[in-house]
């Protein structure tokens, strides 16, 4: 994500609209980077859903719970959105620690999508590679046997610190590359779930409060993005304020 990488390619290219990607469903990724602290407003996922149908959440990093995680959890369901959540890996930490961190964060709720490692650490700590990164996985695994996970990263780093490692092909890869051309993915792929194409989405179309958000293209069409996630229609249960009135009602889509 944004807040702690240190990603391969310097310039930022935001991706533009391409014949062969109008079909694509899109949806964005979430931190706290997307809330401004010294405003009570927070992230709209109501607006959010507007836009789409998914988004993905920071949980945490190293021994940390994002600061607006749960708010941003509960509001996203609220608005009837489907869930991802993703951990930032932080090499200073023990990975087995991060797993519980994650694992207990998450409780009962772990969301509708997959559970993405995201692997772009540069702290340069003693838990960094990925044998380190293979104990995190299995240790989430362990401690929740039923949920979906997956891997986040870039090419050249993965490349760099993982080249060959075919343990993590079991999951399904989200690409982060910032080019104008369809992403390149480590071979041990034979291709990729979502491609992080930008950071510099339009954030208050996305309703958040920060100016730009990252963008994400699911490999497939929306219709594909549902039926992957066994979620052909969507419930959302929305409070609207008629003067004095509060009147709940739902959107089903």
């Amino acid at each position: 994500m944004t807040e702690q990488t240190s990603r391969p390619q310097s310039q930022h290219i935001i991706q533009p609209p391409r014949t062969q990607f109008l079909t694509n469903f899109k949806l964005p990724d979430v931190s706290f980077w997307q809330d401004d602290p010294t405003t009570p407003n927070g992230i709209s996922f109501a607006k959010m859903a507007t836009m789409t149908r998914g988004v993905i959440i920071r949980a945490g990093q190293g021994s940390f719970e994002d600061r607006v995680f749960k708010t941003s959890w509960r509001n996203a369901k609220t608005a009837g959105l489907l869930r991802g959540a993703y951990w930032f890996y932080d090499s200073r930490v023990n990975p087995k620690r991060q797993a519980e961190k994650w694992a207990e964060i998450m409780g009962n709720d772990p969301g509708e999508m997959e559970m993405w490692g995201d692997f772009e650490d540069q702290y340069g700590g003693p838990y960094g590679g990925w044998r380190n990164w293979f104990d995190f996985m299995e240790r989430v695994k362990a401690l929740m046997p039923n949920q979906k996970l997956g891997v986040y990263t870039g090419y050249y780093y993965f490349q760099e610190h993982a080249a060959g490692v075919r343990y993590f092909a079991q999951y399904p890869l989200w690409i982060a590359w910032y080019n104008p051309t369809e992403p390149r993915i480590p071979p041990i792929w034979e291709d990729w779930t979502f491609w992080q194409f930008t950071s510099n989405g339009d954030g208050a179309l996305y309703g958040v409060e920060s100016l730009d958000i990252d963008l994400n293209y699911f490999n497939g069409t929306e219709a594909d993005f549902l039926a992957r996630y066994n979620a052909g229609t969507a419930q959302a249960t929305l409070i609207a304020k008629f003067g004095d009135t509060l009147v709940e009602y739902r959107r089903v889509s």
